[in-house]
């Protein structure tokens, strides 16, 4: 009879937490929905919307192979991520809402699986380490942690911010990974074998992980936390495992120790973006310990004004006292790191949390050269300062008579973060008022003006002329700040070109002497291939100008050093040098060039391919076409491959007279050409 009356009355407790989670689940669709109707933004748009091979119109393996590899982001270029925005774009259409959609199923997913596991932990910490906690009070912590989690502002640009698929759906498989590796150490810890749960959740999910993004990599690093934090590496008797020593030998030394000799063998892959950064190593290591406090900050206290997709307007970190909060933030990660190191035996839970956020650091926070501060970077990092944060707001062994208030200030919690999101979201479902107000609220963030200066623009050129001073102001504004690089110079070009008024020579002079100081880095490269193509049509901007334009890049003693940028820079020149100056000989050597200078990035011998088929050199179009075909190993570019093949076929194997002029078919932009970018 007793066991029937647990059985009805656990039925009963799950059936309450379904109830309570689907309406979390609820809020969280109404808090994200107005933000499924903005737009793309940003790396969006060169990852998807100006990807032509994401625009599946077949689900043929060479255009499924083409678009898994299409992105230039990441080492392992993000094949899951991109396959997934593919198969998106065939199913649905081009529109950002179905995109987003998607994203918000992925979320919600991943809440359910972070439910799943913290009901987990806290199992596991309540029978090696508490067994006063009950496993009711367990499940409803789980419960509250994931709630606030799906609902908490700062992981709206995950959701919102389309691109960022790629840390939501690696987000997913690590969770689930965890899941699995938590599940087979709990039956090591009770004599079962759990080893084949474990080795699938580090070799199935971690490798879909790391192959949606490469902060997938941290799984076995979050596999750690957990084990050292909980489980100890021990048995339930007390005694070492050695099995489970053995899976962290193979699954997080020996790779840590791998990675770190590849590094030690060639560091361009992994430091090389420090050649267009306007930090060093240790200044970047020295600007991540105040990132890391305005982290901490903003998911402690996430304010609507301090929020926002771009925080490049935080100053870099010279010395340990410029900026002066920069010693009292290191003092204070150490600190934080001591601690959660320290607290392990008395509170696990708590070491648990610190170092589970620190562990989500790891890649995006150290020395990598990445950009300085984005908030999709604590996704899953900052669950670990939510479920210990739970944990004292509903444990019921701890301070009764306080627990009521604390079930209130939980509720209230919810309530409010809810509302942020849903506010942010509002925002976010129109890119014009997103745009003006993160400029208005961050009005030293370079992009963010920079951005607000485009909205103005994009009005302006739709008939709303008031709009016009603005787009000035802004553009002209991000052009000081000039952490943008040549953005905002061009475009005032553009906009002034489009609306009739005349091209102040102080822009031109502007772009000259960013190109030849500052570093190019890909987004420099993007604005001249936007100003040369302006130039072919409307720009009033001279011939003669624009060569001082690309003369003043190419002086630029930087840009060697940056190997893709160098041959993006030159694919955009020998398109000038072919559409504008009729230059053949000029732009095959450049297109040569690029090709020399990144012999790996096929994208730019298809342009030497396509340039020697205009000029009647269909010999040498066809050795390089050959040469193509042996190195295209994923099909990539299998149907440029085919087309040009077939073109080939019907022309003559001979080198004929080139043309004078560029009346034969010569693609007409650096855009049609394209670059490895």
């Amino acid at each position: 009879m007793q066991t029937d009356r647990n059985v009805c009355s656990r039925y009963k407790q799950g059936m309450i937490h379904f109830g309570v989670f689907s309406i979390a689940i609820a809020a969280t669709i109404i808090a994200y929905f107005p933000g499924l109707h903005g737009g793309f933004m940003f790396d969006d748009l060169p990852n998807l919307v100006n990807n032509p091979q994401v625009h599946l119109h077949s689900l043929s393996l060479a255009n499924l192979a083409s678009a898994s590899f299409s992105s230039g982001a990441g080492i392992l270029r993000r094949p899951v991520s991109m396959l997934t925005f593919a198969l998106n774009y065939y199913f649905f259409g081009p529109a950002p809402f179905s995109f987003k959609l998607v994203n918000l199923i992925i979320h919600i997913l991943t809440g359910v699986a972070l439910y799943i596991l913290g009901r987990q932990l806290l199992n596991a910490y309540r029978r090696i380490h508490n067994p006063a906690l009950t496993e009711n009070n367990a499940a409803w912590i789980a419960l509250a942690a994931s709630t606030v989690w799906l609902l908490h502002p700062l992981n709206l640009t995950a959701v919102l911010y389309v691109v960022q698929r790629m840390t939501s759906l690696s987000t997913l498989f690590t969770v689930a990974g965890l899941c699995l590796y938590t599940w087979g150490r709990w039956r090591r810890w009770n004599g079962q074998n759990g080893l084949p749960l474990m080795l699938a959740g580090i070799l199935g999910f971690g490798l879909l992980a790391l192959l949606s993004k490469e902060s997938g990599a941290l799984l076995p690093l979050y596999m750690f936390v957990i084990e050292y934090s909980l489980f100890r590496f021990h048995t339930r008797d007390g005694t070492p495992d050695p099995v489970v020593r053995q899976f962290f030998l193979w699954s997080l030394v020996v790779p840590a120790i791998g990675g770190l000799i590849w590094m030690a063998a060639d560091p361009r892959p992994f430091f090389g973006g420090y050649a267009f950064r306007s930090f060093t190593p240790m200044e970047r290591l020295l600007t991540e310990a105040r990132v890391i406090v305005l982290y901490l900050r903003l998911i402690c206290l996430p304010s609507l004004h301090h929020l926002a997709l771009y925080h490049d307007d935080i100053a870099i970190s010279r010395g340990l006292f410029h900026p002066l909060d920069t010693l009292p933030s290191v003092a204070f990660i150490v600190t934080l790191l001591v601690t959660g190191f320290a607290v392990r035996r008395r509170a696990p839970l708590l070491s648990l949390g610190i170092l589970w956020f620190f562990a989500g650091q790891v890649l995006e926070s150290t020395v990598l050269p990445l950009e300085i501060a984005f908030e999709h970077r604590n996704y899953l990092a900052d669950y670990g300062i939510l479920l210990p944060a739970c944990y004292v707001l509903l444990d019921t062994g701890y301070a009764p008579r306080t627990l009521q208030f604390r079930q209130v200030a939980l509720v209230l919690l919810i309530a409010a973060l809810s509302a942020v999101t849903f506010l942010r979201s509002e925002i976010w479902s129109n890119s014009t008022e997103q745009m003006i107000s993160e400029a208005q609220d961050h009005p030293r963030s370079p992009r963010s003006v920079y951005a607000a200066g485009l909205a103005y623009a994009n009005l302006a050129l739709s008939g709303q002329h008031q709009f016009t001073d603005q787009a000035y102001r802004y553009l002209k504004r991000a052009s000081q700040l000039n952490r943008t690089g040549i953005m905002p110079d061009v475009a005032l070009v553009i906009f002034s070109s489009k609306i009739g008024n005349a091209i102040n020579p102080e822009w031109i002079r502007s772009i000259r002497l960013k190109l030849a100081q500052d570093p190019i880095a890909p987004t420099t490269v993007t604005s001249l291939e936007q100003l040369q193509s302006c130039q072919q049509t409307r720009c009033a901007v001279s011939d003669r100008q624009m060569m001082t334009i690309f003369q003043s890049a190419f002086a630029n003693r930087t840009l060697p050093s940056t190997q893709q940028q160098f041959s993006d820079v030159l694919a955009v020149y020998g398109s000038f040098l072919i559409n504008k100056m009729d230059n053949f000989r000029g732009g095959k050597a450049a297109f040569e060039r690029a090709v020399q200078v990144s012999p790996n990035i096929l994208q730019y011998r298809l342009n030497l391919i396509n340039l020697l088929i205009a000029m009647y050199r269909y010999r040498d179009a066809g050795v390089q076409l050959r040469y193509l075909k042996s190195h295209d190993f994923l099909d990539r570019h299998a149907a440029q491959i085919m087309a040009l093949s077939k073109k080939l076929a019907q022309l003559p194997d001979a080198n004929l007279q080139p043309p004078t002029d560029r009346k034969h078919g010569l693609p007409k932009s650096a855009a049609a050409l394209g670059h490895g970018g």
